[in-house]
């Protein structure tokens, strides 16, 4: 069985005039944790868009696990195992944290077997959603109204919900944006956490913990992939210093 989680086939995007996206090729392999780094307009999110499914036009073809997803919607994607967060948080304000959770857990568990007839399905969603209250910092949380809560709570919630129905691939969009300073860390274990056995794609400005987290970086510009490597490989690679980092190039 191969071990390649997504792979991206000749993909390009375009928007007009515009290519946003330019005859991508790579493999992501499963269980690893990639950085996906490069200056802005470079067409990261546009390649997490197409992963997931919310930029069906496209040239090319994405497969998941060896299988063609290119015509899926985002929702079918959800069920090959592709959760994705979102630069802007994507909760539900209105309610309680436990109660966004349980939505949560309620998709994980109906996917199997209906709820009006699963043997101890409340009690499964307990232990499922207690589970995630402890790893997002969020249990002493539980009855408060999301949309009440700092921002960066509010960011710990949007992960545990990507994270509950147990996705096997990861896609995160600046997971950090907003993030106050004191929470950078808290918010770092949790990403750490949550990629555990996963194969995840990270977008985040923050260098440090991009560099920290990631395994292998890929580095985008003008749509193109133009260096991938380790962090170690990647900060030292001349190209990269030049047109990301905005270091001249050694003569």
């Amino acid at each position: 069985m191969s071990n390649i989680a997504l792979q991206c086939s000749h993909v390009s995007v375009s928007f007009g005039a515009l290519k946003a996206i330019d005859d991508v090729n790579y493999d992501f392999e499963a269980g690893r944790m990639y950085g996906l780094i490069g200056p802005n307009g470079a067409g990261k999110t546009t390649l997490l868009n197409v992963l997931a499914g919310r930029q069906l036009q496209h040239d090319g073809m994405v497969l998941c696990e060896g299988q063609d997803i290119s015509a899926l919607m985002p929702y079918q994607r959800a069920r090959h195992g592709i959760g994705r967060s979102f630069q802007i948080t994507k909760i539900y304000p209105d309610m309680t944290v436990l109660e966004n959770l349980r939505i949560a857990a309620q998709i994980k568990r109906s996917r199997f077997l209906p709820f009006w007839v699963a043997s101890g399905y409340d009690r499964r969603l307990t232990s499922d959603i207690d589970s995630m209250l402890e790893m997002t910092g969020l249990t002493a949380h539980r009855n408060e109204i999301a949309g009440s809560m700092s921002y960066g709570l509010q960011r710990a919630l949007e992960l545990g919900l990507t994270v509950l129905p147990d996705p096997r691939i990861l896609l995160l969009d600046e997971p950090l944006a907003g993030i106050g300073h004191h929470e950078i860390d808290t918010a770092t274990r949790l990403i750490q956490a949550a990629a555990a056995g996963r194969t995840m794609l990270l977008i985040e400005h923050n260098m440090d913990v991009i560099m920290s987290l990631s395994e292998q970086i890929v580095v985008m510009s003008n749509g193109r992939v133009i260096a991938q490597g380790t962090p170690d490989q990647v900060k030292a690679d001349a190209t990269v210093r030049s047109i990301y980092l905005g270091e001249d190039s050694p003569p």
